[in-house]
């Protein structure tokens, strides 16, 4: 009995390897950002999820334009790990609508994993209508010895109408988020983030993205790059 029980495993055990299949999928597979000035960061992290039976390998990533980094810290990822990875994008000197899609290939059935980026990339943001961010960074940095934890978020309304605001996106591991609801007529509304511990003690690269409805009644995103960077005086 041991022995047909022996050589049962040994039959099937062939077909097994030949079933396990590794599977890989991302936490999302579009960023939208909506309208964003032109020359910015924005920084999104990514999960790789393994669901599969077998170890992903991943071969070669392809973002098809300079504009956008996807570094990995591993390429093979055993079933049921994951890998976070942080894509990074640089709106440049594009206007108008763009969109890339990077490529993750790998060893799974489908050959890759693809990660849409889009956005509309504005040359004069001051010039949009009927609301623009101004400054159109948060620049949350620190110079020198001096440390200020809150910074103001300007939403400017340049309509007669009031206009309704809705966080969609927002990292808010680095700090805690005030963002207003709606802009008043030809008014400013004012949000803010304050830096938490973490926020404080740390340099990182991140965006917010909102929703506002616009003259024609129709929702549109807009992304905010939030950035912070340490100048320690000299010695």
């Amino acid at each position: 009995m041991r022995k047909l029980s022996l050589l049962l495993f040994l039959f099937l055990l062939p077909a097994c390897l030949l079933s396990a299949k590794p599977m890989l999928e991302a936490s999302l597979d579009e960023i939208d950002l909506g309208i964003v000035p032109q020359n910015c960061d924005f920084c999104r992290e990514i999960v790789l999820r393994s669901t599969g039976d077998a170890s992903v390998i991943i071969t070669e990533v392809n973002t098809f334009c300079h504009c956008i980094e996807l570094p990995l810290e591993k390429k093979v990822i055993p079933p049921g790990d994951s890998l976070v990875v942080r894509l990074k994008f640089n709106s440049s000197s594009y206007v108008g609508n763009r969109e890339w899609r990077p490529h993750i290939y790998c060893n799974t059935p489908g050959k890759y994993v693809r990660i849409g980026v889009k956005a509309f990339i504005l040359a004069g943001v001051l010039k949009h209508e009927p609301i623009y961010v101004h400054p159109h960074t948060v620049n949350a940095s620190q110079f020198g010895s001096v440390v200020t934890a809150e910074f103001p978020i300007n939403l400017v309304n340049v309509s007669e109408e009031y206009v309704p605001l809705e966080l969609i996106y927002s990292d808010e591991e680095y700090f805690k988020l005030d963002f207003p609801v709606f802009i008043e007529p030809n008014s400013t509304a004012v949000g803010s983030i304050t830096l938490n511990e973490k926020g404080l003690a740390n340099e990182f690269e991140t965006y917010l993205t909102f929703e506002y409805i616009d003259k024609f009644s129709e929702k549109k995103l807009y992304s905010v790059p939030i950035k912070r960077k340490i100048y320690k005086p000299k010695e």
